[in-house]
């Protein structure tokens, strides 16, 4: 008897001891979590029965800091989850902004930087404006970029030197009186010569200097100059084209240099359908070439024909209003009847009707309600809030 009770408590001890030296042995992939957010992976890493540990290697990339970039073991690696999983992340190391130093003088371009953690990288450009002399006239690294702390920011500084002689600028496409103005400020004189020009746009500016750009000139020299000179032409005046085909009605105002602009409105005559019905410019008014005369055309469509829908499912229903140009606009009303749930029980136009395409038409649609859910919503409600839109996958 003894001997069997030794035997049953070994026993015992075996099938308690077993699974758990199983499961100690149990090994399983490592997941990959790499580009996840740390704090993200560490709590599914966890939840999954891992045990975590975290590890911060230091990044440039802002894209990168908190980001998981490895494990250790590496992905795929098969090891027991009693041992701990380190998570590898970035940490972003501090950074500089570049300022703005565009516009300024050097020294206070460099002062700027400095403050900022930042050096300057000179680099000199002749420049024909001594008031952009010593001044930043770019830089070469944007406004607002990040970089590392004692980074180099190319700069480039404007180095004017005076020249005995004047320099011709670009005046052409400006007014005349901005281009004299212009030519003084350079010690030069203008010589204007008029030119007829056919675009309005272009009366009193320069169209042409007689000397090229950068020419160096003695002060005081003339700059040859062509003006553009416009004459409006003769007046037209505007034909009648209401009743006309659309087409021939374009065709008449070409011919009087005139363009036309089209709106359409919708007519219940067929016969009118491409025809100029109005005109906003009356005939006879006078307008300068190339105006636009407003049109408007008759556009017809055929009368759409109401269907029958009572007793269709409501999806074919709207299928059915869908095809035939019409919109529906369902309301529900409750029902005591199972069978008449999502079942069009009564349409707002009559079936056969004659309507615009884009009509709406009023569907009432069964939902279903047991008696005592009818009474107690009326109970509740002083106002009935039963009829809600049904879902677009009539889902109630």
């Amino acid at each position: 008897m003894k001997m069997l009770r030794l035997f049953c408590v070994l026993l015992t001890a075996l099938l308690f001891v077993f699974p758990s030296i199983a499961a100690a042995q149990h090994v399983e992939a490592v997941p990959d979590v790499a580009g996840m957010k740390a704090t993200d992976a560490q709590q599914r890493l966890i939840h999954q029965g891992w045990k975590v540990g975290m590890e911060y290697r230091t990044v440039t990339n802002p894209k990168q800091d908190g980001t998981v970039l490895a494990t250790r073991p590496p992905a795929g690696s098969r090891v027991s989850k009693q041992q701990v999983l380190i998570l590898v992340a970035g940490k972003l190391t501090d950074q500089a902004r570049v300022p703005n130093v565009t516009g300024m003088p050097m020294a206070e371009a460099q002062k700027a930087l400095v403050a900022n953690r930042l050096n300057a990288q000179v680099i000199r450009e002749n420049t024909g404006d001594p008031g952009k002399n010593q001044i930043v006239l770019k830089q070469q690294i944007a406004p607002g970029t990040a970089v590392l702390p004692g980074s180099a920011v190319p700069v480039i500084v404007g180095v004017y030197t005076a020249a005995a002689q004047a320099r011709v600028p670009s005046v052409t496409g400006k007014p005349i009186a901005e281009a004299q103005k212009i030519l003084v400020a350079n010690k030069l004189n203008a010589q204007v010569t008029m030119q007829p020009v056919a675009e309005p746009q272009r009366n009193g500016v320069v169209i042409a200097q007689k000397v090229a750009v950068g020419t160096p000139l003695a002060p005081g020299s003339p700059v040859p100059l062509v003006v553009g000179q416009y004459t409006p032409p003769a007046q037209v005046k505007v034909p009648s084209v209401t009743g006309k085909p659309i087409a021939e009605a374009q065709k008449i105002l070409a011919a009087n240099k005139l363009n036309t602009v089209v709106t359409q409105e919708t007519v219940t005559d067929p016969a009118k359908k491409g025809i100029v019905i109005k005109q906003s410019a009356a005939p006879g008014t006078v307008l300068s070439p190339g105006s636009q005369v407003p049109l408007v055309v008759g556009r017809y469509e055929a009368p759409a024909k109401v269907p029958n829908v009572v007793g269709m499912h409501w999806m074919q229903a709207n299928s059915a209003l869908t095809k035939a140009k019409l919109i529906p606009n369902v309301v529900l009303r409750s029902t005591s009847d199972p069978k008449k749930n999502d079942i069009v029980l009564e349409q707002g136009i009559r079936a056969g009707s004659d309507v615009s395409p884009g009509t709406k038409m009023d569907l009432s649609v069964g939902r279903y309600r047991t008696t005592a859910e009818i009474v107690r919503e009326i109970q509740n409600r002083q106002q009935s809030n039963i009829n809600n839109p049904i879902p677009p996958d009539g889902v109630k």
